[in-house]
């Protein structure tokens, strides 16, 4: 029986749009992608994407629109690479695509590792299981690192009650900050219009064995009734504008607001917004030009 050929289609662009490319290589392919580490770049300043299409599929037609979209870049000032294609028997995309997702440790606490990645927890540490399909959220883009980061901070420092913390994830993508959160005993709905999203979000909550702490949805904030202690939100600058007044609306009083999925040059911008609506910043975070804010209801 023939083995299927699968062809690894390869962008190069500026570490603030690899999300981006993700997200527009993933709804070209219908299927995840690969997002690089910079080290493992071979151009200075620019990151890999990586789709994967079988072969028959990868036309004339969508060759040209990956094409057109890097002009685009290129056209708005960006500096991106050259597009290129690599043919992989069946096997070989397998052990390429399960390559890149290893087992990592996130923060002090928190280990990500993929379904295939063997890993013996030490002490204190937590350890989700993150399988990497078609939605977002491997933990490896500086955003969710810094989520996870001030997820860890908050959660560790937040006195003993007697119920849980009620938990919000707009935008859930894979549920990995849901899964965080559950793990550090709260109860979480974690929300995404997107169905794959969802499905990949359920599957990764039985990976863990969670369905009893986080439940997701396939549904918009607006609606959404209930007000929640901590809300967690790894959007884009616009969306965490165009949503500030609906995210505020579902904190209770003194709950907590965790943003990230910006960059340095729009923070001051996003906490002009929330201010308005009354939020207090407690903490920012940063790496590689991306930015996370934990903020406060009064």
């Amino acid at each position: 029986m023939a083995t299927t050929k699968w062809l690894e289609v390869r962008v190069a662009v500026q570490e603030s749009l690899q999300e981006e490319a993700g997200l527009f290589l993933t709804d070209v392919s219908g299927r995840g992608v690969v997002l690089e580490d910079a080290a493992d770049s071979p151009e200075a300043g620019l990151v890999g994407v990586r789709a994967y299409f079988p072969t028959a599929d990868f036309d004339p037609a969508r060759r040209a629109e990956v094409q057109g979209y890097l002009q685009r870049l290129e056209a708005l000032g960006y500096r991106v690479g050259p597009l290129t294609l690599q043919t992989l028997e069946e096997e070989d995309w397998a052990r390429t695509w399960q390559v890149h997702f290893t087992p990592v440790k996130l923060s002090r606490r928190l280990v990500i590792r993929p379904p295939w990645g063997e890993y013996e927890a030490r002490e204190e540490e937590l350890v989700l299981t993150i399988h990497p399909g078609m939605a977002f959220g491997t933990g490896r883009h500086p955003s969710t690192w810094l989520c996870l980061q001030a997820l860890e901070e908050l959660l560790d420092t937040v006195p003993a009650v007697a119920e849980p913390w009620q938990a919000l994830d707009v935008g859930t993508g894979t549920g990995i900050l849901a899964l965080a959160a559950a793990r550090w005993g709260t109860k979480v709905l974690a929300i995404d219009i997107d169905p794959e999203a969802v499905a990949a979000a359920r599957e990764n909550i039985a990976l863990n064995r969670l369905q009893d702490a986080v439940r997701v949805e396939d549904l918009p904030l607006s609606a959404i009734r209930q007000r929640f202690d901590l809300i967690m939100a790894n959007l884009t600058a616009v969306d965490l504008s165009t949503l500030a007044a609906s995210l505020v609306g579902r904190l209770l009083p003194r709950g907590r607001l965790l943003i990230s999925g910006f960059l340095e040059e729009d923070l001051e911008r996003l906490l002009e917004r929330f201010g308005r609506e009354g939020l207090q910043r407690l903490k920012l975070y940063t790496k590689d030009d991306w930015m996370a804010a934990t903020l406060q209801r009064p």
